[in-house]
């Protein structure tokens, strides 16, 4: 088992046939830059050659060459010879580290570059990298901190292993890796291996579950986007046995999820030459997040594959480090003969360190405990109040201000700017309306004005560039997010203007859903819908400080979904304080000097902060005012994103009043009038999302929160006026609440555990009922209600807690989860239910009755 120095080399391409090298090692670095020439046309035929798996010996020695030669030139070549370990240094070897600073520089295969070496017998090595002595990695340079791989002290590391050998129109894998054993016959690996061929639900259910490793055996694919661009991924099959692909950005979300810290993507490329999609898997995983990744360059023999994953698990389950592993599977496939399958595993690593999979102790930290919200419980407070992260948000809190980028001008000019690529005579005259619109914005413009200044010589031509104009204005702009568009401003369409669309309609999409919007920004939204708000907000502030530091890298939209997101994720894990330096740093200085419809979204989070913390009087100003803004909107504009908006400010004032209407301090008066003011603020939520429904034809997944809320509105009434209830309202109660978490496809993770919760709510709640207002009749029917609602809160525990599929606020959401837990598991046990006593002891634990948000 070696140690290995790495020996960074930075190749920098100046144009086709010239680029720069430098090279820094444990020993010093290169005095200066070497320059070296490219003979990019040799090398593209024999690359071509490599791939069809047509070259002969001769010519891939010949591609080595010319490799070697680039890589490691001149002084680079001493400098690397001087830091090569002696042959006593049997236990010292040598990582190089390839910074690869241009995309056809870094599909090059450069694990078969050659330059003599010897081994420790004397013998002539032709590869670098299959040398005991020598470890090829690649380093994607990015802003973020470079991850740890570690694994727990004395404990086998864990594999997840999925394959597709036959998947709908791909080539059946005869003998695929994972059908060899290669993973279960070592003791120091516990794997897991799922259904072949997998399924994106069994995947993401086998992920809930922590991972060390994640082994996939099968095939890449790549397809086009709408919008053109390229999509790389898995081949699988969906949930009906239909050929279907799993992209990397969707896999990356997943393994970040599971905290896999290798995926191991063994599969034959799709061999796209030199373009993006040769190592387009293992760039993007890793730019995701993931610590390291192995992935093929080239197509494999079913056999090769297999013998790589015997050398390579069987290494890492001696203790040996990751770059020891891939080089003993590199040679394991070498020795079966010359091919070229040897030189086909890639690694991606960030990590500097010399040992990957470092055995760590891990104690169980003793958690501090605080007094959680209103319920009296005591819960585990988060750990890490003092780490770098959160000083780190801090002083981006104070620090941050709105640059020349942010100014709505500034964006008015780029989307200008944009539109000139109109090259037809309709597409320059399409431009030119754009240009006239955003040199007046926002005011309007009469459009007999328009049609003379673009000598239009009839109103069916001047509309049919507008139509243009909007198309070219979605078509053209960088970020498909931050859409201007062109509008009337009365019915008699006389009068035009340049307008952007709303914030609450880039933030009502899913922003993952978008290939144009910042990569990093899109992981870590992707990382919020799986309920890794952790995670989520060190990639949300590890781009927002690479942002600070390098002025303009995101744009206005970007800008506003990165405080949005990030509130929201401080929110759900209870970090109040930073919560509150953000919505009153940054997310305030954005929406009050560029984006004023972006008060309404930090309303919104600040009013569910002040909620949560128990604070009920500045939580209703907060949704008041949201009310208010939303309700002047839609007066001027039925912009779908706005009904919904308007529809979720209703609801979460009456998730306030429900509140108040559960205060046992005010009177049966005040209580009252608090509940039938949450039915009616939840009157007017019901009609704005059917509003929307008639406009769009479909709803959105706040109107889980519309059901968990209504079904929330009956168990406080309950609790008002038990006699006052009768057996229909319950039954709608329960069917609002299922409607809150179900069909579970359409919810987030998030949503289900809040409507499971709200349910278990309404069960408790209907038990109750059943003991009081049939006197002492109805204990069967409770008991089966108290049975259900333990049934419901342990799954919560089990699938989504215990397994952290979701990241729980330790102040709020999980003292209430683990309160109407015990309160269900005291009830079951209880002999008997009838006894008043019991039920007035219950409802004084105000936290169980109200919902989560």
């Amino acid at each position: 088992m070696r140690d290995y120095h790495d020996f960074r080399v930075d190749i920098t391409p100046f144009n086709d046939t010239a680029w720069a090298i430098q090279a820094s090692c444990h020993i010093g670095e290169t005095r200066s830059t070497t320059s070296v020439s490219i003979d990019r046309t040799r090398i593209e035929a024999l690359v071509a050659e490599l791939d069809a798996r047509t070259i002969s010996a001769g010519a891939c020695f010949e591609l080595g060459t010319l490799l070697g030669g680039i890589l490691l030139p001149g002084e680079v070549l001493d400098l690397f010879r001087a830091a090569f370990p002696s042959e006593s240094d049997v236990g010292v070897g040598i990582r190089l580290r390839l910074v690869v600073r241009e995309a056809w520089a870094a599909s090059l295969p450069w694990e078969f570059a050659h330059v003599p070496l010897h081994n420790e017998q004397g013998t002539p090595v032709p590869y670098l990298a299959l040398h005991p002595a020598v470890s090829i990695m690649r380093h994607e340079a990015m802003p973020s901190p470079q991850p740890i791989l570690e694994a727990t002290q004395g404990e086998a590391l864990t594999v997840l292993s999925a394959s597709a050998r036959q998947v709908p129109g791909q080539r059946r894998l005869a003998a695929a890796d994972t059908n060899s054993h290669a993973l279960e016959q070592h003791t120091n690996l516990r794997v897991n291996r799922l259904p072949d061929p997998v399924s994106p639900a069994t995947l993401e259910s086998a992920l809930c579950a922590s991972y060390d490793i994640f082994h996939f055996a099968g095939h890449a694919l790549h397809r086009s986007r709408l919008d053109g661009s390229d999509m790389v991924g898995l081949a699988i099959i969906d949930d009906h046995g239909r050929d279907a692909l799993l992209s990397a950005e969707q896999l990356a979300v997943l393994l970040k999820a599971a905290k896999v810290k290798v995926a191991v993507i063994n599969t034959c490329n799709p061999n796209e030459g030199l373009g993006a999609h040769r190592l387009a898997l293992g760039t993007l995983l890793v730019e995701a997040g993931i610590p390291a990744v192995v992935v093929m360059q080239l197509p494999v023999e079913d056999v090769h594959a297999a013998a790589f994953s015997h050398a390579f698990y069987a290494t890492l389950a001696a203790g040996a480090s990751l770059d020891e592993a891939v080089s003993d599977g590199r040679r394991r496939i070498f020795q079966s003969g010359i091919l070229p399958d040897w030189g086909a595993p890639v690694v991606f690593c960030r990590s500097t360190r010399n040992t990957f999979f470092t055995r760590v102790g891990v104690a169980d930290a003793q958690m501090e405990y605080t007094a959680s919200y209103r319920a009296g419980h005591g819960g585990p407070k988060p750990l890490g109040g003092g780490t770098r992260i959160w000083s780190v948000l801090h002083q981006l809190c104070e620090e941050w201000e709105p640059s020349d980028s942010l100014d709505e001008r500034t964006e008015i000019t780029r989307v200008t700017a944009l539109s000139q690529a109109g090259t037809s005579t309709n597409g320059a005259m399409a431009a030119a309306l754009i240009k006239t619109l955003a040199g007046a914005y926002p005011s309007a413009i009469g459009g007999d004005e328009l049609m003379l200044r673009l000598k239009t010589p009839s109103k069916r031509r001047f509309l049919s560039l507008v139509r243009e104009a909007n198309q070219m204005l979605t078509a053209k702009n960088r970020d498909e997010l931050s859409r201007f568009s062109i509008i009337s401003n009365n019915e008699n369409q006389q009068f035009y203007s340049l307008r952007r669309r709303p914030v609450t309609d880039l933030i009502e999409r899913s922003p993952t859903a978008h290939a144009k919007l910042d990569y990093h920004l899109r992981v870590a939204f992707g990382l919020y819908d799986v309920g890794d708000y952790q995670q989520g907000i060190a990639n949300l502030i590890d781009r927002l400080e690479s942002s600070q530091r390098n002025r303009g890298l995101l744009t206005v939209p970007e800008y506003a979904l990165l405080f949005y997101y990030l509130s929201k994720s401080l929110l759900k894990l209870n970090r109040y304080d930073e919560l509150f330096a953000v919505l009153e740093g940054p997310y305030r200085k954005l929406s009050e000097s560029v984006l004023a419809d972006l008060e309404v979204e930090r309303l919104h989070i600040a009013g569910v902060r002040h909620r949560q913390l128990g604070e009920l009087g500045p939580s209703q100003t907060c949704f008041e005012a949201a009310v208010g803004t939303l309700s002047r909107l839609l007066d001027a504009d039925r912009e779908p994103a706005v009904l919904s908006s308007l529809g979720d400010s209703w609801v979460l004032l009456a998730q306030c009043r429900l509140e108040q209407a559960l205060s046992p301090s005010l009177s049966d008066m005040v209580r009252s009038a608090a509940l039938r003011s949450a039915q009616e603020a939840l009157q007017h939520g019901t009609a704005q999302f059917k509003k929307l429904r008639s406009i769009t034809g479909f709803g959105t997944h706040y109107e889980g929160r519309l059901n968990g809320t209504a079904a929330f509105a009956t168990v406080v009434g309950s609790l008002v006026n038990v006699e006052a209830m009768t057996q229909p309202m319950w039954d709608m109660a329960l069917e609002h609440a299922r409607g809150g978490f179900m069909p579970e496809r359409d919810r987030k993770p998030f949503g289900i555990v809040a409507g499971k919760f709200a349910l278990s709510s309404v069960l408790l709640a209907h038990a109750r009922w059943h003991c009081l207002a049939a006197a002492g009749a109805g204990e069967p029917q409770a008991r089966a209600c108290v049975s259900e609602a333990l049934t419901l809160l342990s799954s919560l525990r089990t699938d989504y807690m215990d397994t952290k599929r979701v990241h729980l606020g330790h102040q709020f959401e999980i003292p209430k989860i683990e309160l109407a837990t015990r309160t269900s598991a005291e009830l079951a046990a209880c002999k008997n239910l009838n006894e008043v006593q019991l039920w007035a002891d219950i409802v004084s634990r105000e936290a169980i009755w109200s919902p989560l948000v």
